[in-house]
């Protein structure tokens, strides 16, 4: 998937000066007015060697002044060996447009300055990914090769268990968009392809009281359901009758991840909304991003024909005015999104 975003001339002159200079340690890129554009150049630390390789852990502290919370950007590198890195880092708390935005955006950047002057490209979620001195001993490890599976060092092989949970809710949340299925997601909830149908069957149960309250569910009307984590079963949580687009975000969870069908008032529109908030648990974050299309084709059997997808990570992202463009999108664009897309430039 691409945006549309495109490299600005100010940033094409900023990646020349940039390249030129030794001295410089970080070009910082961000999206404005649907370009990418530069910001101030970061030259390496004033304690620091002039050698690129022993300058450049001691200027990583730098970083912290340009990583701001929520907010995702791009960073051009002048790594340990002198060669140039890109990294895009999208905090996790982001917001669903933000990180849609930036992660499409990503391979525009590096493609349109020159893929051939970045020796690596790299993705980060958490602050410590890119200013602390152990992640990139760990990918200079990577890229040198060591002594571990095959002779050299992976990624896998650095990671402490709970950073290969983490990653693999990564991959889950990946393929649960993608529509990915025929496989295990290794802790309940197995995807199987449907016979003749190109569907998925689903083997995690599904409490009657879910189904009853997605079958009767009108206009205005709302219904929440959960995953209750011991039994692995899809549970219904909440059901409201009539229900403002403004009230909605009232009744998600703070705490827990939440499937929330809503049939947005005087519409056909039924919006599929999936939140899950940043201090779920493991468990709680692997298990529903990848039933995530379960619950879809949960509803869907119940005669519900969901129009419209949205996510967040907080139930604050779920505003009314947010509701009201998923059904009624303005009239200059008309774009249809899938999980609450970026708008295309220009239109």
């Amino acid at each position: 998937m691409q945006s549309g975003i495109t490299v600005s001339p100010e940033l094409h002159d900023a990646f020349n000066s940039f390249t030129s200079d030794p001295s410089l340690f970080c070009l910082p890129v961000t999206i404005t007015s649907e370009s990418l554009t530069p910001q101030s150049p970061i030259p390496f630390s004033s304690t620091s060697s002039s050698s690129p390789k022993d300058a450049f852990y001691p200027s990583l502290p730098q970083l912290s002044s340009i990583l701001k919370p929520q907010t995702p950007i791009y960073l051009i590198l002048r790594r340990w060996s002198g060669d140039l890195a890109a990294l895009t880092y999208i905090p996790s708390n982001a917001g669903v447009r933000a990180k849609t935005l930036f992660a499409s955006t990503r391979a525009t950047l590096v493609r349109e300055l020159g893929s051939e002057k970045f020796a690596s490209t790299i993705f980060a979620t958490e602050e410590e990914e890119v200013v602390g001195e152990e992640a990139w001993k760990e990918r200079e490890a990577e890229e040198n090769g060591g002594k571990g599976r095959g002779g050299k060092f992976k990624r896998e092989d650095l990671m402490d268990e709970k950073e290969r949970e983490l990653e693999a809710v990564r991959r889950a949340e990946e393929e649960a968009r993608s529509g990915t299925i025929g496989r295990d997601v290794g802790i309940g909830g197995t995807f199987k392809k449907a016979a003749g149908a190109g569907g998925m069957h689903v083997s995690m149960p599904v409490d009657e009281d879910a189904k009853a309250a997605l079958k009767a569910l009108q206009q205005g009307g709302m219904v929440q359901l959960a995953i209750d984590i011991p039994t692995e079963t899809i549970k219904l949580a909440e059901s409201e009758s009539s229900i403002a687009p403004g009230a909605v975000a009232g009744k998600i969870s703070e705490s827990s991840p939440r499937y929330t069908f809503y049939h947005y008032p005087d519409s056909d529109a039924v919006i599929f909304i999936y939140t899950c908030p940043s201090n779920s648990s493991i468990k709680e974050r692997m298990l529903y991003a990848s039933t995530r299309r379960v619950a879809i084709e949960v509803a869907e059997s119940e005669g519900i024909k969901v129009s419209k997808k949205i996510e967040g990570s907080s139930p604050d992202e779920i505003t009314e005015a947010r509701l009201h463009e998923e059904v009624h999108p303005p009239q200059d664009n008309g774009l249809q999104r899938g999980f609450a897309r970026p708008k295309r430039p220009g239109r």
